[in-house]
C-alpha cells in the first residue's frame, strides 16, 4: 500500500467508524487526541498539541482538558471496541510496564505477527519509585501518591478490577495469557469462576497437588499433568528444558488443546513485550513525565487506537520483514509508522512545491 493510501484509509476509518460512535460532547476532544497523540512520536503533551493547533494557548488548553478528562479516560476503551479486534476466541496477553514513575497494566490481543494490539489500559503508580532522601521531588511526590492509593487497592486487586472492567466492556471474557507475576490465588479463582480460559506461567517451586500428593511444579513428570490447585482441576503443560535455563510450566484450564498448542499460545505472549518496546521507542513514550495515572491512561489509549488503525489498514499488505541481519528486521508497527511518516513528508513537499 502507498504511504498516501495509508493516510487516506486511516482517515476513513476514523471518520466513518470511530467518531460516529463517540458521544457528541467528546467528539472534538477525541478527534484532537487522535491527531495529536495516536500516530505521532511523543515529545511532550504541549508540543504534540502545538503540532496540530496553531495557537499556543488554544493548544495548551486542549491538551490540559483532554488529559484531565477522567470520564473520557474510562470511555476510550469503548471507542477502541468499535474496531472489533477483540472476540471471544481472542488471546489477550496481560503484563505491566513501567512508564517513568507510573505503571501501566496493558492487555493486548495476539496477532501472531510479532506484535500484539493493546485493548486494555489501566494505570497506577510504579513500584520502582526511590525512597532515599535525595530522590527527585517528582519521584517523592509520586511515591506519596502511590502509598495512598495502595492503601485502598493493591496490585492484585487492581489487576482483578481491570480484568472485570474489560469483560464488562466487551460483554464476554476473552482468553488470557499471563507471565509468572500474575499466578496468584485471587486471579486464578476469578477466572475459574467465570469460566474464562487462561494460560499463566508458574514458578518451578510452586506447590501443587497431584494424585493426592503435594509436590512442586518442577517435580512433575512428563510434559502434561492434571493437578489440583485452589479447589480446581487444572493442567500444567511443560516445555522442553532449554540449554542453561528452566522449562516453562504453563498452568491452564484449557483441558482440550494439545500440549504443543498450549505452549504455542504462551510463546506468543512475548508479542506484548515487543509492543511495549515499540510504544516506548517508536512512539517515544519513554519521554513521558506525567504525574497522574489518568493522564497516562489517555495517552496510552490514544496510542493503542493508533496502533490498531495501522494494523487494520496495513494487515493485508504488510508482514514483518526478514533480512539477512535479524537486528535490521522491522515489525509491522514500525513498517506502518515509517510509511505514515513518508506520507507526511510527501504531502509537505507536495504542498511546498505547489506553493512555489
Amino acid at each position: 500500500m502507498s504511504p498516501l493510501g495509508i493516510v487516506r484509509d486511516i482517515r476513513t476509518v476514523v471518520r466513518k467508524q470511530l467518531l460516529p460512535e463517540v458521544p457528541k460532547r467528546w467528539a472534538q476532544q477525541i478527534d484532537f487526541g487522535i491527531k495529536a497523540y495516536s500516530l505521532r512520536s511523543f515529545a511532550s503533551a504541549g508540543s504534540n498539541a502545538r503540532k496540530v493547533v496553531g495557537n499556543v494557548h488554544t493548544a495548551s488548553t486542549k491538551a490540559d482538558r483532554l488529559l484531565a478528562n477522567l470520564k473520557l479516560a474510562g470511555h476510550l476503551g469503548t471507542v477502541f471496541d468499535v474496531l472489533g479486534l477483540v472476540r471471544p476466541t481472542s488471546f489477550v496477553n496481560v503484563d505491566h510496564s513501567d512508564m517513568n514513575g507510573l505503571m501501566a497494566l496493558v492487555g493486548a490481543v495476539q496477532t501472531r505477527k510479532g506484535r500484539a494490539i493493546p485493548c486494555l489500559v489501566e494505570t497506577t503508580y510504579s513500584d520502582r519509585l526511590p525512597s532515599h532522601a535525595d530522590a527527585p521531588p517528582r519521584k517523592k511526590a509520586l511515591r506519596r501518591e502511590r502509598a495512598a492509593e495502595r492503601a485502598q487497592l493493591g496490585l492484585t486487586q487492581h489487576t482483578i478490577h481491570s480484568l472485570k472492567t474489560l469483560a464488562g466492556r466487551l460483554g464476554f471474557w476473552p482468553r488470557f495469557v499471563f507471565d509468572r507475576g500474575f499466578c496468584s490465588k485471587e486471579i486464578i479463582k476469578l477466572l475459574c469462576r467465570h469460566n474464562a480460559t487462561f494460560y499463566v506461567r508458574m514458578k518451578a517451586d510452586r506447590l501443587v497437588e497431584l494424585a493426592g500428593t503435594v509436590t512442586v511444579t518442577k517435580a512433575l513428570r512428563g510434559h502434561d499433568n492434571t493437578i489440583q490447585l485452589y479447589g480446581y482441576s487444572l493442567r500444567v503443560a511443560c516445555s522442553r528444558r532449554p540449554k542453561g535455563g528452566e522449562p516453562w510450566y504453563i498452568l491452564t484450564n484449557d483441558l482440550t488443546s494439545t500440549t504443543k498448542r498450549v505452549l504455542k499460545v504462551y510463546r506468543h505472549r512475548f508479542e506484548i513485550e515487543e509492543t511495549f518496546k515499540d510504544m516506548k521507542h517508536i512512539f517515544e513514550l519513554k519521554r513521558t513525565r506525567l504525574n497522574k495515572p489518568s493522564s497516562l491512561k489517555v495517552i496510552l489509549w490514544l496510542v493503542s487506537i493508533g496502533i490498531a488503525l495501522l494494523y487494520l489498514v496495513t494487515k493485508d499488505s504488510m508482514t514483518n520483514e526478514r533480512q539477512h541481519n535479524p537486528k535490521k528486521w522491522r515489525s509491522w508497527i514500525r513498517l506502518g509508522y515509517e510509511q505514515l511518516e513518508r506520507a507526511y513528508t510527501m504531502m509537505f513537499w507536495g504542498a511546498a512545491t505547489d506553493g512555489a
